[in-house]
């Protein structure tokens, strides 16, 4: 009988934390999560649109409203009262007319309710004018990357998740030479933890430098990343 190797098993039970709106950190977005969980609810307006930075945390919080949504613009469904859109500046012309019909849709039922995101403020979208108009429809919320010391406490209480240990030095390191954003820093953390098992070694700045200098590398070789 085949034996999958320990290292690779123990590898297998990496999974990262699935996203709630709870376990999205806030920062400076307080007002932006507070529209969410109202409109999870079914209260509050109709339709939401969130533009920002990639890692800034769109797919996070959309996947936390629409974890189980199957299509990447789906179809209206009466049974159905809440639908999420991501990075809408890359739909293709069949998304954008299946976003145009589920629009209308959801306008038409007062209890259903839309979130989408993009990447800039929707005067600035390169998509069809209609789209564009309905996305002024609701409210528009800017999301912003965390303060560097909500970053770092974020990245050490994920470490710590995980059994690494993040020492303050490690931590400060990490903040001054590691990604900006909460999705690099994610990326950066599950390259440490694959290291740290493959090695069978503690986290160092020697592993830790050679972690950096693969994402980096994965960075530029790949710059665009279908999440947000």
């Amino acid at each position: 009988m085949f034996r999958q190797p320990t290292q690779q098993i123990a590898l297998d039970l990496i999974e990262p934390e699935a996203p709630t709106l709870e376990n999205f950190v806030v920062g400076d977005n307080a007002e932006l999560v507070n529209a969410l969980k109202a409109c999870r609810a079914g209260l509050g307006p109709q339709f939401i649109y969130i533009w920002g930075p990639p890692g800034s945390g769109r797919t996070h919080l959309l996947r936390s409203l629409t974890p189980y949504q199957r299509w990447r613009v789906p179809e209206f469904d009466e049974s159905v009262l809440l639908y999420t859109v991501d990075n809408i500046e890359q739909l293709d012309e069949e998304d954008l007319e299946k976003l145009f019909h589920l629009m209308n849709a959801v306008r038409s039922h007062p209890n259903a309710r839309l979130v989408s995101t993009g990447a800039h403020p929707v005067r600035e979208l390169s998509i069809r004018e209609d789209i564009r108009t309905r996305l002024s429809w609701g409210l528009t919320y800017r999301l912003e990357y965390l303060p560097d010391d909500l970053a770092e406490g974020e990245f050490v209480r994920l470490a710590g998740a995980r059994g690494l240990n993040i020492s303050p030095e490690f931590s400060r390191w990490v903040s001054e030479h590691g990604p900006r954003d909460m999705r690099g820093l994610r990326e950066f953390l599950d390259k440490i933890d694959r290291r740290c098992m493959q090695s069978k070694k503690k986290v160092s700045f020697a592993l830790l430098n050679e972690c950096l200098h693969s994402l980096n590398a994965e960075r530029r070789q790949f710059p665009s990343f279908p999440q947000s």
